[in-house]
This record gives structure tokens, C-alpha cells and sequence, in this order.
């Protein structure tokens, strides 16, 4: 256990998001068993369901027709006296490979790491009710290792596979089976890439002509703590071999993203926090909140991702052909509220454009958002140095640059939801998510020029993001 050392000034009741989810209370890291089910999505996430820190592993539930209402649910696998529930993944048996299914229904299966004193192993569990209830088989899988975790079982041809890490060796081990119970191994891969921290939640899908293996990383994100990447590559039934690798997501918060089963194309979730500072941000009843969903394609040997969610909104201001320069230009108030998806078109000519998100008269103890594009390049910074004192880690600057191939004009989408930012440039190719531990209806947002004058906003125009309607009773909005 982590002991919280948050300043009482800052453990305040923090604003719930709007379009993301987040449990209704305790803490929640990453997502687990995402499944596309008779219509519905299904979220399981890693959840303390005794506390707001870190512990008693468990899976939590929600679940939601348009990936952004969530009706949260009661705890699907609890932690018991032999194991926690860390991550895994949950298929739909529809032929009833498993022999669990009942009444001539195959039955949900859930692949998920049980982590004892003696070891991680990969454990099963099964539902017969979509999800509501679920039954513990027990371990499946065991190497007599201590870091074997993160199964993610997908249909491949006429077999189950299943990836896995072995996350301290920095490596993929692939395995094969008929039935999700008798598991033969088909090959490794790794260490390759970035091999400074350990690896954990893996993933393999097919995407546009190849194949995609994405992981997650702690620590080794050039911003300072853990991030995601992914190789581009190929898979052969057998073995996956890389040709490229890329970080997915520029920010210093995504994490722990992995695919929805059951869907036709890939669209992702992942836990929107970084685990260098994950324990000593502000508590308030919940801890934790997950990234937008993401639409994954492929373009140029590059995971492309766009927002898979389509929020109602309401447009509260909108400009073009604004004229940069030094001094800069504000956003009226109007248009930025505390969940707002701005949509802008950058000219820079041989300018430098930034865009500035901070606190707003004397909203002081926030750090301050900014992004910065010239010809061929985006930066990110997070500045909240000597402004959050006990925050050490999440204070520091955190800064990154992403080289474009395009020079000239560029398309950015900015999703701001209470105390997270997401980027959207250059049609998806490039993403960077970060927290703030803002409301944004206390904040201001500001466009300069730095240069000889020639850099213009052609177009901006900011909505209000509003929450699901419809949702049932003690539904989580976001």
C-alpha cells in the first residue's frame, strides 16, 4: 500500500468527467476483459473495491451501449485468500469450446492473471448470464514464474490464442488452444524496442493488411514514467515478427490500452494516468479515470486513432482566419467549459503557434497545458513546477516532440474533460493525452504567434460536451 501524501488543499472533491469513464467511487487502474456482447459494450476494470489506493485487486464492471454512458455494475471477480485479479481479457464462446455454456449458449470466458505469494498464473473464469454473475474455474496456465501476467485471448482461424507477458524478461510468449483450458506455447518475441522498464497488458490484432502487437511500458516513456507501444509487423498463426515499432501515444498519461473482442474493427481503451504519480494524486470518493475509446487504423506503417465516440454537444463559439502575434489571442469564456472539444486549423507559415491551457485569475496550483507546432513538429508540455508541492513527480515538466512529415498546415482536435486533455493532430497519426487536475470552466485558453507575424488560426470552433442521455438509474456518466 502507498500512503497518500497530497496536500489537504488539493484533496478536494474533483470534478467528474463527462465523457470519460470513471468508477463511482475507489480506485481504478487498468482495463481489463473488454468484450462487445449482444449489443453492449463490457468494461471490467483492475479495482480496489475497499479503498482508494492501490489493493485488493479485483475486476469492477460497467457497461454501455455508445462507449460513452456507463451503467457500473457490482464487482465481477472479487480477490479472495489465494489471489488477486490482475489484468486479463474475456471472449464470447460462441460455439462452446469451453464445454461451460449451458442451454446450448456459449458462455462469456474471462482469462485473467491470479496473482499469489508463490506466483502469477493465468486463471479462468466463466458467465453464463452475459456477465452478471461468473464462476472461477481456476489456473489454466502456469510457468512457476513471478511476473507471468496479461493474457489477451483472441480467434485465430480454428484456435484460441493467447498473449502474454513475461514482464520483467521483457518478452511475449504466444500459446495455442481448443478449448481455452489446455494451453500448448507457439514461440516468443522480445526483448525488442525500448527494454528500460518492464512490459505488461499485451495485445495482438489485425489491422489493415498487417498486424499490430501493442504493450505497455513502465517505466521508459520519453515523458518520465510508463507509456504504450506498438510494433507493426506480421503473424503467421505461429510467431509475430516486427518490421517497425512506435510509442503510441506522445502524452505522459495512456496506459494499459487493449482491444475490444467482438468487434469488427479495433477500437481501444486504456487507463488514463501514468504510474510515477498514479499514487500521490489528489483523492476525492474515486481515483482513476480511462482515455477516450479510440477507432484504430493503419497508415504509412502507423497506428492512426480517432476518437471513437461521438458525445452530444452544443457549439459555443466559433472563428476563423484569426491573426497570431506574440501578445496572442484568448478564447471567450463561453467557449471553454469543463468538458469542450475544440477543433482547430493551424497556418504557421515560418511561425511558431502555441496554444496555452492555465489557470485562470487565481487558480494558481495547476500546471499549465501547452502545445506548440511549427513546420514539421509538435511539442506537449506539462508545467507544474514549484506549483504543486508534495505532487514531486507529477510536477515535473513533462515535455515531448513528435516530428510530422507534413510542414505545412495542420487539423488539431483537443478533447478537455475536468482534469484530463487529449490530442488529436494530423488526422490521428499523431496523439498526446495528459492529466491536469483542472475544471476548465476556471480556465483560460490562449493562441499566439512567435515569429515575423505570418501565422494565422484559420478555424476554431469549441463545443460543449454534454453527458449520455437515457442512462439508467445510478448510471456513471462518463
Amino acid at each position: 500500500m502507498t500512503t497518500n501524501t497530497t496536500p489537504a488543499r488539493l484533496a478536494r472533491a474533483a470534478p467528474r468527467p463527462r465523457v470519460h469513464f470513471a468508477p463511482r467511487r475507489n480506485w481504478m487502474n487498468d482495463p481489463n476483459g473488454l468484450v462487445h456482447h449482444d449489443g453492449i459494450h463490457h468494461l471490467f476494470f483492475q479495482y480496489n473495491p475497499e479503498g482508494t489506493d492501490w489493493g485488493n485487486m479485483s475486476w469492477g464492471h460497467a457497461t454501455s451501449e455508445d462507449l460513452v454512458t456507463w451503467t457500473e455494475h457490482e464487482v465481477a471477480l472479487r480477490y479472495d485468500d489465494d489471489a488477486q485479479i490482475f489484468s486479463g481479457s474475456i471472449v464470447s464462446d460462441v460455439a462452446n469450446t469451453s464445454g461451460f455454456g449451458t442451454d446450448g449458449r456459449g458462455p462469456l470466458v474471462a482469462l485473467y492473471t491470479a496473482a499469489a505469494e508463490h506466483g502469477q498464473s493465468q486463471a479462468l473464469a466463466w458467465s453464463p448470464d452475459d456477465g452478471a454473475t461468473w464462476t472461477k474455474y481456476g489456473v489454466v496456465l502456469d510457468r512457476g514464474t513471478a511476473d507471468f501476467r496479461d493474457p489477451k485471448v483472441f480467434r485465430h482461424e480454428d484456435a484460441w490464442i493467447m498473449v502474454t507477458v513475461e514482464a520483467v524478461d521483457r518478452q511475449i510468449h504466444l500459446y495455442r488452444s481448443e478449448d481455452l483450458r489446455s494451453w500448448h506455447h507457439l514461440s516468443v518475441f522480445g526483448p525488442e524496442g525500448p527494454t528500460e522498464g518492464v512490459w505488461e497488458c499485451p495485445d495482438l490484432f489485425a489491422l489493415d493488411g498487417a498486424w499490430v502487437l501493442t504493450l505497455s511500458v513502465n517505466p521508459g516513456h520519453p515523458t518520465g514514467g510508463s507509456g504504450m507501444l506498438a510494433f507493426v509487423g506480421d503473424f503467421d498463426g505461429v510467431r509475430f515478427t516486427a518490421d517497425r515499432w512506435h510509442w503510441l501515444d506522445h502524452g505522459s498519461d495512456y496506459y494499459a490500452g487493449v482491444t475490444f473482442s467482438g468487434l469488427d474493427r479495433p477500437v481501444m481503451m486504456a487507463w488514463l494516468n501514468n504510474w510515477a504519480y498514479a499514487h500521490e494524486l489528489p483523492e476525492a470518493t474515486w481515483r482513476g479515470s480511462m482515455a477516450l475509446p479510440r477507432l484504430l487504423s493503419l497508415r504509412d506503417g502507423r497506428v492512426i486513432q480517432q476518437p471513437a465516440v461521438a458525445p452530444a454537444e452544443v457549439l459555443r463559439f466559433s472563428a476563423s482566419d484569426v491573426a497570431l502575434d506574440e501578445e496572442g489571442w484568448e478564447l471567450p469564456e463561453e467557449g471553454l467549459q469543463t468538458a469542450t472539444r475544440l477543433r482547430l486549423t493551424l497556418v504557421p507559415g515560418d511561425d511558431v503557434v502555441e496554444i496555452s491551457l492555465r489557470g485562470r485569475g487565481q487558480v494558481t496550483a495547476l500546471p499549465e497545458i501547452r502545445l506548440t507546432y511549427a513546420a514539421g513538429q509538435v511539442t506537449l508540455e506539462r508545467d507544474g513546477s514549484d506549483m504543486l508541492p508534495g505532487l514531486d513527480a507529477f510536477s515535473t515538466v513533462a515535455r515531448t516532440e513528435v516530428a510530422l512529415t507534413d510542414h505545412g498546415t495542420l487539423d488539431v482536435e483537443i478533447w478537455i474533460d475536468a482534469d484530463s486533455v487529449e490530442v488529436f493532430a494530423a488526422a490521428g497519426a499523431v496523439t498526446l493525452s495528459v492529466l491536469t487536475l483542472a475544471d476548465y470552466g476556471r480556465q483560460q485558453l490562449v493562441v499566439r504567434g512567435r515569429g515575423d507575424g505570418h501565422a494565422v488560426l484559420s478555424e476554431i470552433r469549441a463545443a460543449e460536451l454534454l453527458s449520455g442521455v437515457g442512462a439508467a438509474a445510478g448510471a456513471t456518466r462518463g
